[in-house]
């Protein structure tokens, strides 16, 4: 009997020693869009390099992508247009040849992964193929019932029409999406003036914030599921992002003084009287579990919000727990629904000339703009 179950034991012993010996297949992808974000993703501490996590880098040209990456990055799921003999500046160049291209979608079923449950998508959409790829390719992944959260970084003060027309064609896209996927506004020149901390307390300044928030979504396995579920529902697809990075408890003393702090370095200038809805992702110390369980932390950012907004759903996510010593505490708020009609108007009036000039010239109908321009309309209405 003692024989049967040491060998018993030795048999588990040997299929626990082979699992850990299987290796971690990608269950969601990372797609970074353009030069801007894929620099940003590749930057320390590097956002797509962990081995649950496929990295897919479209740019321009393949050859360049391939220049940026380090030697020993793990081999990245790479796309260029170098190949396609399309003018890439403008977004309504880029449409027609991604929306029939199925080159992502059919690499995506031959690389040894996993069922892919969601995708984290970073894009810049000042240039066509940043415009032109974000909606179309959230369509495509929905259609192969792939989730997907996308960050749609909007250009700076300083860039010229060109890139607030793409930009604009971009949002109305995406809020045409039947799908309700979920796009996150970050602003370009908040990014790049961001001042904070990261877990060890070291000084982040600028967009390095922005590989600090996507490693951040990738450590929450169901956040695209929930805040898609949430899109849905509430037929809302626009959000920003409200952040506080390394927040020492003890130099903080609450939470209710984190929430403040979030307040003083916004990712996108809009109106948070006028939201409707969030979704609130935490990261912090196992240790500080007991000290901040997930209800008190309910109950004090719907208090938090009691003054500043009618919201008609609060959805806190359980905790992300790390094991440090520290007490800091990474805080995203999600924030939808909020009125878009000050930017969205500005844009338009800025890119009125240049896209009369491209209904003129055919590239584009003017009923095919405007019909774009009343989902966003719709989008700032819920």
């Amino acid at each position: 009997m003692n024989d049967e179950k040491a060998a018993f034991e030795v048999l588990e012993s040997i299929k626990k020693h082979v699992e850990t010996l299987k290796p971690l297949l990608p269950k969601r992808a990372l797609v970074c869009i353009g030069e801007y974000p894929i620099k940003i993703m590749l930057k320390e501490p590097n956002a797509s390099e962990n081995n649950e996590t496929l990295p897919i880098f479209l740019g321009k040209s393949s050859d360049e992508v391939f220049k940026w990456i380090p030697e020993d990055f793990a081999q990245p799921f790479v796309w260029g247009f170098e190949d396609a003999n399309i003018d890439t500046h403008f977004w309504y160049n880029v449409l027609p040849f991604i929306s029939q291209d199925e080159t992502l979608i059919e690499g995506l079923k031959k690389k040894p992964i996993e069922k892919l449950h969601n995708a984290v998508i970073v894009a810049s959409v000042w240039d066509g193929i940043g415009s032109a790829s974000l909606p179309t390719l959230t369509s495509k992944l929905k259609a192969s019932n792939i989730n997907s959260l996308s960050l749609a970084i909007l250009p700076s003060k300083i860039q010229t029409t060109d890139a607030y027309f793409n930009a604009l064609a971009s949002l109305g896209m995406c809020a045409s999406n039947d799908d309700a996927a979920t796009v996150v506004l970050l602003d370009r020149d908040l990014l790049e003036n961001y001042e904070g901390v990261d877990r060890n307390g070291s000084l982040m300044n600028g967009n390095v914030v922005g590989n600090y928030l996507v490693n951040l979504l990738l450590s929450k396995e169901t956040l695209v599921q929930e805040i898609s579920e949430l899109s849905r529902t509430f037929n809302v697809k626009m959000y920003s992002a409200l952040v506080a990075t390394g927040a020492s408890v003890k130099i903080y003393g609450s939470i209710e003084n984190i929430l403040n702090a979030t307040l003083l370095r916004p990712l996108l200038n809009f109106d948070l009287s006028s939201a409707s809805l969030l979704y609130v992702l935490i990261r912090m110390p196992t240790r500080l579990k007991d000290n901040f369980p997930r209800a008190k932390i309910e109950l004090e950012v719907a208090g938090w919000f009691k003054e500043k907004a009618t919201l008609k759903s609060i959805y806190i996510t359980e905790p992300v727990y790390v094991e440090d010593g520290s007490d800091r505490i990474d805080l995203t708020l999600f924030i939808g629904g909020f009125n878009t009609s000050e930017m969205v108007t500005d844009m338009d009036k800025k890119v009125k000339n240049m896209k009369n000039r491209a209904v003129a010239k055919g590239f584009i109908k003017e009923e095919d703009w405007q019909a774009l321009m009343k989902k966003l309309e719709e989008q700032k209405e819920q």
